[in-house]
């Protein structure tokens, strides 16, 4: 091969060299946008205003109500709980009430919890993911002696018809 069949050959290999690159460009980019229209819904916390502030609503609601009771009708707490919790929220809190139930009569116990502050950190179709600030107030009816403490933990809310749900309940001691 001469010069001209030597440059007759680069140019058919550059040529062909081109048309892969252009397969693959095409496929990379149809294969980007199935990866983009397939993806789980995105976070719409900050861009969805009335969403938000459903969950946090309701969430804030349910947190006040499961973990506040009296001592004298703890039975009640219990009763609003079980239509406020879902899935392994209701085990968790099966659990902690437990001790409740054994402890608050002997001590005559009152705690009021009051959400200060809450953010919803992601909100995705039925799911959202909320870190609650709460103050607890705990009174012994006997003695009048009461005392606060601040509470920090997370919540996995789940959306169930209209109403949101805790389904998850993490206070950051490593069980949830």
């Amino acid at each position: 091969m001469a010069g001209g069949g030597r440059t007759r050959l680069a140019a058919i290999l550059l040529g062909a060299a081109a048309v892969v690159l252009a397969g693959f460009g095409v496929l990379a980019t149809l294969e980007a946008h199935s990866l983009r229209s397939t993806a789980a819904p995105q976070n719409v916390a900050v861009t969805d205003g009335a969403a938000t502030s459903a969950v946090k609503r309701q969430v804030t609601s349910a947190v006040n109500t499961v973990f506040s009771y009296n001592y004298a009708n703890t039975a009640a707490t219990r009763q609003a709980a079980q239509g406020l919790l879902t899935g392994p929220a209701i085990r968790q809190y099966n659990t902690y009430f437990a001790l409740v139930t054994k402890d608050a009569p002997a001590q005559k116990l009152v705690v009021t919890t009051r959400v200060t502050n809450s953010g919803v950190e992601l909100l995705s179709g039925n799911q959202a993911q909320v870190l609650i600030f709460a103050n607890q107030q705990d009174t012994r009816a006997g003695t009048k002696q009461t005392s606060y403490a601040g509470a920090l933990f997370a919540v996995t809310a789940v959306r169930q018809g209209s109403r949101w749900k805790i389904e998850n309940i993490n206070t950051f001691n490593g069980q949830q």
